[in-house]
């Protein structure tokens, strides 16, 4: 069994977007080992994401929420229990109160309306960052750079909507008589259980969702498709139309969760937003000719430096930088 330090440190670090896959592991050992350390774990996301705030996220009542949520606890029957349970509960919230002293810069929580009824949570990531978070249903979201997604506050309580902006992966909880709806702008995703990875950013042409396990039911105002395992489906924005492929291989749809950029036979063209993204920087063509250079490879934790002189190591290739621009050229024999 794990310590109980550790197993304090990493919950934390999950609520931050902090742990890696490996980690995030551990945390489900350990809360398939008791309903006792299920419990703990819901009542603590409750203080991280369910607590009331103001207008500004900074706003937030960490105190308040606290005390309401070792008020909760008195209701136990079991009063030796209980006592552990506040205990720990007060460590819990000694770290929390530690942890929001940092700046996380892609939590931001807004108000939808007046109630705490309409409240909404949105999470975004810069470009150059990456999260995960745990829904209020204990489902998993990946979110990558240049993405968010808005959530209510409601929504374990038979209402699993939320909305993305940009790409995400999701290892949703099964529950059958809660269907999971992902909503962009330009289709809904619906499953009851699965892991996908949805990709949805404003400024590009296509929408793409690709399915690892499970199924999923992808719709717009026109038409309706299924998606199985190992498929991407593909929606064009600009004249409408859907298409399913069958991949061979997913490392390049998923492994970005795990830090690794993985492209198979991609033109510079193509990874240019991916890269803009990726290391926030500004990618620019000389000429035509460089944009269609092709490459395959998987970038894992590499320097924006290193990157860009991996490409340059072809032939046909060279690059300047200037500040976070960098351009690309087709180099001259």
């Amino acid at each position: 069994m794990y310590l109980e330090n550790d197993i304090h440190e990493l919950i934390i670090r999950l609520f931050a977007g902090e742990t890696s896959l490996e980690e995030k592991a551990k945390i489900d050992d350990w809360l398939n080992s008791s309903r006792q350390n299920k419990n703990l774990f819901n009542d603590l996301k409750d203080i991280w994401i369910n607590a009331e705030s103001g207008e500004h996220p900074y706003d937030y009542d960490v105190e308040e929420a606290i005390r309401n949520f070792i008020h909760k606890t008195r209701t136990i029957k079991e009063n030796k229990r209980n006592k552990h349970f506040i205990y720990n509960a007060l460590r819990y919230a000694a770290v929390f109160l530690l942890a929001l002293a940092i700046p996380f810069t892609w939590w931001l929580v807004q108000k939808a309306g007046k109630s705490s009824a309409e409240a909404f949570t949105t999470i975004s990531c810069a470009y150059g960052d990456k999260t995960s978070i745990v829904l209020p249903d204990s489902s998993l979201v990946w979110v990558n750079s240049g993405s968010q997604i808005t959530f209510s506050n409601s929504f374990d309580n038979g209402s699993r909507q939320l909305f993305l902006e940009g790409e995400a992966y999701f290892s949703v909880k099964t529950d059958p008589e809660n269907p999971f709806i992902v909503n962009t702008s330009e289709m809904n995703v619906k499953v009851l259980g699965t892991e996908f990875n949805l990709k949805a950013y404003s400024d590009e042409e296509a929408v793409a969702v690709t399915l690892i396990s499970g199924s999923l039911q992808v719709s717009n105002s026109q038409e309706m498709a299924m998606v199985t395992p190992g498929q991407k489906l593909i929606y064009e924005k600009t004249n409408h139309t859907i298409s399913i492929e069958d991949l061979s291989d997913l490392s390049p749809e998923t492994e970005w969760i795990n830090g690794r950029l993985v492209f198979r036979n991609e033109s510079l063209e193509e990874l240019e937003r991916k890269l803009e993204r990726w290391f926030d920087v500004e990618i620019e063509f000389y000429d035509e000719l460089v944009k269609q250079r092709r490459f395959s490879g998987t970038l894992e934790r590499e320097s924006i430096l290193e990157v860009i002189s991996y490409f340059g190591s072809s032939q046909y290739v060279d690059y300047a930088i200037d500040g976070n621009i960098i351009t690309f050229f087709s180099e001259v024999h």
